[in-house]
């Protein structure tokens, strides 16, 4: 009943559930497998077949348009050995032909109209953006073949026929990649433009310097390449993997000649797309200043390009050499991008060395300026005027709200969406990239089973949830959100599979969502969709996640304070089958057929299957059931707790992890931690445990003593138990979890003590941590 009340909720949706289910066409509704999904599509009766008669008819006088049609008949010919020939409109027949046509009724130049019937498909549009989006589409509802690199076995390409209408909801849909903690080959880079233009995307942000390196050549300062370029070795791992820190000890480095990046943004403009170059300011600067020391506030010219991750001190100083350089250095960066943006970073900027700078406080005051983040706003305005002056607009991420925005400034919001809902209440124009929603260099499965990521979680179903328009805005405020935006930073991506890995099949959740109306989505329609889309993946050569056919753990808590399982997959109608011993899957085992109540502490193992065959890796998950399960507690400090985003971690009956923090619960700045819990009624319990994580890297370190307190009335305790745990000596996450043992007792109440250790030798300002997850009582 779900799913057939969504497809009411649009009207084009009812005309395409109305038309299937009378069995008009010999399609079925999921043959229309296009992503993004388009504004209008109505099915009709019969298919429109290619072959070698089939003329392609276009305006020879439109030359983007005849590179197009000749782009289609080659392709075509690579994977089908058909050669089509491409003709002039002007003698245009209507038998067995693909004509495009330009239309003039229209006044967005994306917007095309596309009719395929059994003699003729026939695509208008009034400019080449049109007529390539139109072909993408066209693309999609050919066999996935189409793709290929070489000649198919795929016997018969049929197009079945419909009537689309089509433009996208948002004119910014953009995709990001950072190539400074890593750096990618022009060949790769040329690769992920192909992929933006299939999804329908028109932007790349490409995020080209940083702390950890400067990839794009500057003629007036050769020493950014020869010494920005390279660092003397890489973290192994996150920052927090080891300590003391490991590093491989191998020289790296990379940059793209102006040339190049004049090659990438021409490529990128055949596929409209529009290439936006960051270059950050004026923080993430410590390649610059390690090749130009005079960048600095400090007298040092021993800077070093960054070989680790994290936000360092080192940013420019406002003095007029910097802006002299920066000016130089964005002249020849719109030398070589004609986009009307140039994004200048702005985020992340320590205002350390600008606090003990007398030239910044004599600017400061001067000035009359409110402070460094007045300093910060003022850096920006000059910046903003350089670029407004040669015809350009600046982006810059939220931070560029601190202390006034500049006049003309765009904002990208990614600290959450209250940055952009600032902005646009003012005036400003906005994109969305919220971390919650638009990062994909987050976990997007069970951070066990997944690589190693910077941690969140950010799962395919919740990308396809984003709605870029924050309720906050009225009509007119929301018309300054121009669009969205994901970003794929890459700390820890190293290799262009691992990009691919990270972004696809996000990407198409995302162009969904940039591309359609906010009602017009449907999450069971899409997810039976993206079954053609990975096979696409398959044909381009797109390492994508195959995290869509995973099984995913869901849990609940019962009335009667049980587990309640839920074993779910994106992949539509596959069978689960699973087993508590630890073995592989067969189907033999349990056929997953509803939730699953658990009442005890075991492991459940699950395989997907699909024609009794298995299509995902076999995923365990560990459930910890006990007297505390599912029950509330109360905890000595708030200011510095921190819960990972799960408020009821310790008692949820989920068991944390070496892979990410976001299961753990801590107390920070060196405080000790005390924990109540009520289980409702007297229970007779002697035996307590909880799990405490152990990264020196953080100074996160487990608590020396573990102590166990019980009451009746929840006033006066008695101590049950107490254990002294010796400090660990792994360099690495440990988990620990001390088992407490004690005489039976008959209590409501039990207050956990821990201790937070000063045994740390990582600088850290803000004190130990202390890291704790599920606590248990039998």
């Amino acid at each position: 009943m779900k799913k057939f009340n969504a497809l009411f909720r649009s009207g084009f949706l009812l005309i395409y559930f109305m038309v299937v289910s009378c069995s008009l066409s010999a399609f079925a509704a999921n043959e229309f497998n296009i992503i993004p999904y388009p504004q209008l599509l109505i099915p009709q009766q019969g298919t429109f077949t290619i072959n070698s008669k089939t003329v392609v008819f276009c305006s020879f006088q439109q030359p983007e348009v005849l590179k197009l049609a000749r782009q289609f008949s080659t392709q075509m010919a690579l994977v089908s050995g058909i050669k089509l020939s491409v003709r002039d409109i002007s003698g245009a027949d209507s038998t067995n032909a693909i004509i495009l046509r330009k239309t003039s009724t229209s006044e967005n130049v994306e917007t095309y109209r596309m009719q395929v019937s059994p003699k003729t498909i026939h695509i208008q549009a009034l400019a080449g953006n049109g007529f390539f989006y139109a072909l993408q589409t066209l693309y999609q509802l050919l066999p996935p073949e189409i793709y290929g690199k070489k000649l198919s076995a795929h016997q018969k390409w049929i197009v079945p026929c419909v009537s689309i209408t089509d433009n996208p909801r948002f004119s910014y849909r953009g995709l990001h990649l950072d190539v400074c903690r890593h750096f990618f080959p022009i060949a790769f880079i040329k690769k992920y433009i192909d992929a933006i233009a299939i999804h329908k995307l028109n932007k790349f942000h490409w995020h080209l310097t940083d702390d950890q390196g400067w990839r794009i050549e500057i003629k007036k300062y050769p020493r950014l390449i020869e010494i920005g370029s390279k660092r003397d070795e890489t973290l192994i791992g996150n920052n927090d993997a080891n300590f003391p820190r490991k590093f491989d000890g191998k020289p790296y480095g990379g940059f793209y000649t102006q040339q190049e990046a004049k090659e990438i943004v021409a490529y990128a403009k055949e596929r409209y797309i529009t290439v936006i170059p960051e270059i950050e300011m004026p923080g993430h600067a410590q390649a610059a200043i390690a090749a130009y020391p005079y960048l600095s506030c400090r007298k040092d010219s021993t800077f070093k390009v960054v070989t680790q991750l994290g936000i360092f001190p080192e940013v420019y100083c406002p003095r007029e050499g910097t802006f002299t350089f920066l000016e130089n250095v964005l002249s020849e960066i719109m030398e070589i991008f004609p986009s009307k943006y140039i994004h200048i970073g702005g985020d992340e900027c320590p205002k350390d060395r600008w606090k003990t700078c007398p030239d910044c406080q004599a600017l400061i005051k001067s000035k009359n300026l409110k402070g460094e983040n007045g300093l910060q706003s003022y850096f920006v305005e000059q910046i903003e005027n350089f670029l407004n002056s040669k015809g350009r607009m600046i982006i810059g991420w939220d931070e560029i709200l601190d202390g006034g925005l500049a006049t003309n400034a765009t904002v990208m919001t990614w600290r959450g969406i209250n940055g952009g809902i600032a902005a646009a209440k003012s005036g400003h124009d906005v994109i969305m990239t919220p971390g919650t929603h638009c990062y994909f260099d987050h976990y997007q499965a069970d951070p066990v089973s997944e690589p190693m990521t910077i941690g969140g979680f950010t799962p395919l179903s919740k990308v396809y949830q984003f709605e870029p328009v924050p309720n906050e805005l009225n009509e007119e405020q929301a018309k300054h959100v121009l669009g969205a935006q994901a970003n794929v930073w890459a700390e820890y991506i190293e290799t262009p599979q691992r990009v691919e890995y990270m972004a696809f099949p996000r990407v198409a959740a995302m162009s969904e969502v940039l591309w359609g109306t906010k009602h017009g989505r449907n999450w069971d329609l899409f997810r039976n969709r993206m079954l053609t889309q990975f096979k696409r993946y398959d044909q381009l050569n797109i390492n994508a996640s195959k995290a869509f056919f995973d099984v995913q753990f869901h849990s609940s808590i019962t009335a009667n304070k049980q587990l309640l399982i839920s074993l779910v997959s994106d992949y539509p109608n596959v069978q689960i089958h699973y087993n508590t011993n630890g073995k592989v899957p067969t189907l033999k085992d349990a056929l997953y057929k509803e939730p699953i109540i658990i009442d005890h502490s075991l492991t459940v193992t699950a395989l997907t299957f699909i024609n009794g065959a298995p299509i995902c890796k076999q995923l365990s998950k560990p459930f910890m059931i006990s007297k505390l399960t599912g029950m509330s507690f109360t905890k000595n400090v708030n200011n510095s707790w921190y819960d990972g985003g799960n408020v009821n971690a310790l008692t949820d009956g989920i068991t944390g992890n070496t892979k990410s923090t976001n299961q753990w619960m801590g107390i920070a700045k060196s405080m000790n931690g005390e924990i109540v819990v009520d289980m409702q009624t007297a229970k007779e319990i002697n035996r307590f445990s909880v799990g405490m994580l152990n990264v020196p890297a953080k100074c996160a370190i487990i608590s020396p003593v573990v102590k166990l307190f019980g009451s009746v009335d929840g006033i006066n305790y008695q101590l049950l138990a107490e254990k002294q745990i010796p400090p660990l000596t792994s360099p690495n996450w440990k988990i620990l979890r001390p088992e407490l043992i004690f005489k039976p007792v008959t209590v409501r109440y039990i207050k956990l003590q821990l201790k937070s250790s000063t045994e740390c030798l990582a600088d850290r300002e803000n004190g130990n941590l202390l890291f704790m997850d599920e606590i248990g009582a039998w």
